[in-house]
């Protein structure tokens, strides 16, 4: 009996550290899995739902040559701001068919750390006027939220790690 004890007592010792070496070496800044959106949710599950700091709502597609060029800055400039006063979520218009494949993959290989989601509705329009009424609808296009809630900023077409650092410390109030 002792000797099944003790070698039941290795097994989940060695599961232990097999799951620790596991995590350890997990990719950092994996990107989470995509969810759905629909436009009359926007307002409730992202923009109120982070209510109190600064929130950046990126909007993209994998299929937009500007979108992808502009992550890299987009990642880098959120990292100059602690995450107790800034929120980045991305909101992909990719399709519901390539969608739930592309988004996530592309996240990963750029090792891009952001929530996204996949706006999900037949017609655009209806999600460009839920989000916010001046959008055209091009992308990339970018909302920067200040701490009430409100637009303080639009920024549309592509971006650099200058123009996003620049609205989310106005948007932060620092100097």
């Amino acid at each position: 009996m002792t000797r099944s004890r003790s070698s039941a007592g290795a097994r989940r010792a060695a599961t232990a550290l097999l799951a620790a070496l596991v995590l350890a070496t997990a990719t950092p800044g994996r990107a989470e899995p995509v969810k759905h959106l629909l436009p009359k949710d926007y307002a409730g599950r992202i923009v109120a739902a982070k209510k109190g700091r600064v929130l950046l709502v990126n909007f993209w597609a994998t299929w937009c040559e500007p979108c992808r060029e502009e992550m890299p800055d987009l990642v880098s400039a959120a990292k100059r701001f602690p995450s107790k006063d800034l929120a980045v979520v991305l909101v992909s218009l990719d399709s519901q068919k390539t969608g739930p494949t592309q988004v996530p993959k592309f996240l990963e290989e750029q090792k891009v750390p952001f929530v996204s989601w996949l706006a999900k509705t037949r017609d655009p329009q209806d999600f460009i006027d839920a989000v916010d009424p001046n959008w055209d609808g091009s992308l990339p296009y970018t909302l920067v939220y200040g701490r009430d809630g409100k637009i303080a900023k639009r920024l549309s077409g592509l971006q650099t790690e200058a123009s996003f650092t620049e609205a989310i410390r106005k948007a932060v109030g620092a100097r």
